[in-house]
């Protein structure tokens, strides 16, 4: 089942849910691409650093979109230890502050 802070797939691509999914009736959902770490530098609270399944990756939340629930796949993959950090970079990001 689809978790706010799960990590889900479309095709191969993960994403993680954004969204509040207490609201059961949601059709779409707001997520966050989450990318292979590079040598390239990330950009502090808007890029965060996670490792799942032993491969260094990042949420990137400058790479969100809305997605139909039907095409996202669950995984066993949860990120609600980063809550704190997606929750502040997303009020950085909306609200500046």
């Amino acid at each position: 089942m689809l978790q706010q802070f799960s990590v889900a797939r479309i095709e191969q691509q993960r994403v993680v849910v954004l969204t509040n999914t207490l609201f059961h009736n949601i059709d779409v959902l707001l997520v966050a691409l989450i990318k292979p770490k590079t040598t390239a530098a990330l950009l502090a609270q808007f890029q965060i650093p996670v490792t799942i399944e032993g491969q260094a990756s990042y949420i990137d939340l400058l790479d969100i979109a809305s997605v139909s629930a039907k095409r996202l796949k669950a995984t066993a993959v949860d990120l609600q230890s980063y809550r704190q950090q997606i929750k502040a970079g997303l009020d950085l990001l909306i609200d500046g502050f």
